[in-house]
């Protein structure tokens, strides 16, 4: 009896072992690789086109008035979509606009593939101006002023946001100041179970569980900075894909 409770110790050692090791072996198996992911997602996962918009079409200029002193224009021209906020005077604060014809709320699923391009044209003073931005949100479904999501700024920053005691808290959560605004910035977003692996002219640049249950959606606009008097943004070749 002494002599076989060692050897049944023993096997059941061996016998655990071999299960860990399979078990690390499966978790690995799991691990995505984001490169490989964009290069097959629209054949094995993403199979449906959901919408394009490549702002092909011509459409009048709209003017509003955010406040007194400041206009927000926005229009489509030359194959792009624009979002511009202008005032004569160094702005008193900071502001910042989307608009119709570049949010797409009615185009959201949980789980996607979707594009988006901005560039920035104007930025007046030089340098101090404003920026531009997309983001992805479950908005329509939180409410505005409630939604999470992430806001991307090429030549800044990428923040996740989230409502806090009744206003947006935004934390920084990747680096990218070595965009330069004003050239075109193509983003490529894949969203898989709650994690967004993003995509930036082509190469994969970080992912990001952001914690969000609800479908989202895309949209993006102009930031002018407090002190700034001019900048516009143009975007084009919106796409989304879905299962």
């Amino acid at each position: 009896m002494n002599k076989t409770r060692p050897i049944l110790l023993l096997t059941l050692l061996y016998l655990l072992i071999l299960t860990c090791t399979a078990s690390g072996q499966d978790e690995e198996t799991l691990i995505i690789d984001p490169n490989r992911l964009r290069e097959t997602v629209d054949e094995e996962i993403f199979i449906r086109q959901g919408f394009t918009q490549d702002f092909s079409e011509d459409q009048g200029y709209v003017n509003e008035l955010p406040n007194p002193v400041t206009i927000h224009q926005y229009y489509i021209y030359g194959g792009e979509g624009t979002d511009l906020l202008m005032t004569m005077n160094p702005s008193e604060m900071l502001i910042r606009t989307t608009n119709k014809r570049l949010k797409f709320e009615q185009y959201r699923a949980e789980t996607l593939h979707a594009t988006y391009s901005v560039q920035r044209k104007e930025n007046i003073p030089s340098g101090s101006g404003g920026r531009c931005w997309i983001r992805y949100s479950n908005v329509v479904v939180a409410g505005e002023g409630k939604e999470s999501g992430l806001i991307f700024y090429p030549g800044d920053m990428a923040y996740h946001f989230s409502p806090a005691d009744g206003e947006l808290v935004y934390e920084a959560i990747a680096d990218l100041s070595d965009l330069n605004p004003d050239r075109r910035t193509d983003f490529e977003f894949i969203r898989l179970d709650g994690t967004t692996y993003i995509y930036i002219n082509g190469k994969f640049r970080f992912s990001y569980t952001d914690g969000i249950t609800d479908r989202v959606s895309f949209e993006g606009g102009a930031e002018l900075f407090e002190a700034g008097n001019r900048v516009r943004c143009n975007f084009d070749d919106f796409s989304i894909r879905t299962k």
